[in-house]
This record gives C-alpha cells, structure tokens and sequence, in this order.
C-alpha cells in the first residue's frame, strides 16, 4: 500500500516530475502510468513513484528513441519486479532495435517538391506509393512531409520500376509490410516480454531476422532459377 503521507493530486505531480496535466492523463490513457488511487468521481491521488515512472518515460523517449509501445514493456516488467541487471539488459536489448537514425534517414522533414526533387519519382508515383502504403508521410498543418527512410524505399522503388517492374506489381508490399508489422508485435509479445526477460539482445534479434530472410529469400530465388532451367531444357529445340 502507498504511504498516504506522501500522496499528490495531479497538479503536483505534474510540478514534481516536469511534465504538463495533459501529458499525464496521456500517459494513463495508453496504459504507461497505472490507475490513480481515487475517493471520489473527480479525486485522484499519486504515490512517489509515478514521479519514477514518469522521469523514465521521458529518458527512455529523449535519449534512447523507444517508441511508447517498447517503453510500456519495460514499465510492466518494473512493476513485476525484475531485478535491475534484468531491466537492464532488456533496456539495452531494445536500445539496440529502436536505436537513432543515421545521418542520411535523419534528414529534416521534404515537403512534396522537395521529395520528387531528392528521389527523382513523379508526383502520381508517389500518390500511388502512397495508396499502397509504401510511403507514409506525416500530416502536417502546412501538408505532408516526407523524412528519410521515405527517401530510401522511394529510390529502391525508382530501380525496380527502372528495370522493368510495373507499378501495380507493387502492391504486393502492402502485404510484406502486413508480415512485417505482424512479426514485429511477435517479437515485442514473445521475445521482450517473456518473464525472464529477453534471453539475446536488441542487436542479435534484428540480425537473426535478417540472416533468415535473406536465406529464405534466395533459397526461393534459386529454386525458382532452378525451375526455370529445367523447363528450358525440356523444351524443343527449333529447326
């Protein structure tokens, strides 16, 4: 139970840890903070360590770039009181995943000129690419802006229609980030929260991912190529 002496209203806690009543009740909303103590419809109360929780919160956003979801996890596995070296390697497992970007993805936000300018793609192109889900702008009062990573499909997409591949034909990558998105929500769920912790690092997971679907990719590739000189070979040779 916590010590009544030491509980706040919401106003002070917001004084205590820096942060303003709104980002608070944001906080509560997606489940990053728990539920107040409450005595009545519109009284709440806050023990010390929301002050903790809190503090964290901001580090873990400021320093390490951890999105919400990721911070979330790291909370719950506080409050289920794993020791500190296991938080701490859970903390560096993840720091490793969701670490900053490099210079050529930290690019300031392009508007629409200036991402046709940098990626040489026209403007329908890139509606499109956006339809599908390929490229995902922000939404900003003065329009769209594009970053980095933007920047990068839109020139490996520039290569592939280059060489021959049809627009419509990539639509099939809404699916692929479908998978993604689903292996992604496997690895928090299954890796980072398991109850002893991550058992290999942020940087050895997202390696392992890779290896595996660069070897499943070209496993599919030369069987494939493979396929393809058998047929050749059965087929008649002309007069």
């Amino acid at each position: 139970m916590p010590d009544e002496t030491k509980l706040m209203r919401i106003r002070d806690l917001a004084k205590r840890s820096g942060v303003s009543i709104q980002t608070i009740h944001y906080y509560l909303r997606e489940g990053l903070l728990p539920p107040p103590i409450k005595t009545a419809a519109n009284m709440a109360y806050y023990g010390p360590e929301y002050i903790e929780d809190i503090r964290l919160i901001k580090e873990l956003q400021a320093k390490q770039y951890l999105p919400l979801s990721v911070i979330k996890l790291m909370l719950e596995a506080k409050r289920q009181g794993k020791d500190t070296s296991q938080l701490q390697d859970m903390r560096l497992s993840l720091e490793q995943l969701f670490r900053p970007l490099g210079p050529e993805e930290e690019l300031a936000p392009l508007t629409v000129t200036e991402f046709v300018a940098m990626t040489g793609l026209a403007a329908s192109t890139i509606e499109e690419l956006e339809k599908m889900g390929l490229l995902t702008p922000a939404v900003t009062s003065e329009g769209k802006r594009y970053d980095g990573l933007d920047v990068q499909v839109a020139r490996q997409i520039k290569k592939l229609i280059e060489g021959g591949l049809p627009l419509s034909d990539l639509e099939l990558y809404r699916q692929y980030i479908e998978t993604l998105q689903t292996e992604a929500r496997m690895i928090l769920q299954k890796v980072f929260r398991s109850p002893a912790g991550p058992s290999i690092r942020g940087s050895e997971v997202k390696e392992t991912l890779d290896n595996l679907k660069t070897a499943l990719a070209t496993k599919v590739y030369r069987q494939m190529a493979l396929e393809s000189r058998r047929a050749n070979a059965k087929e008649p040779k002309p007069e």
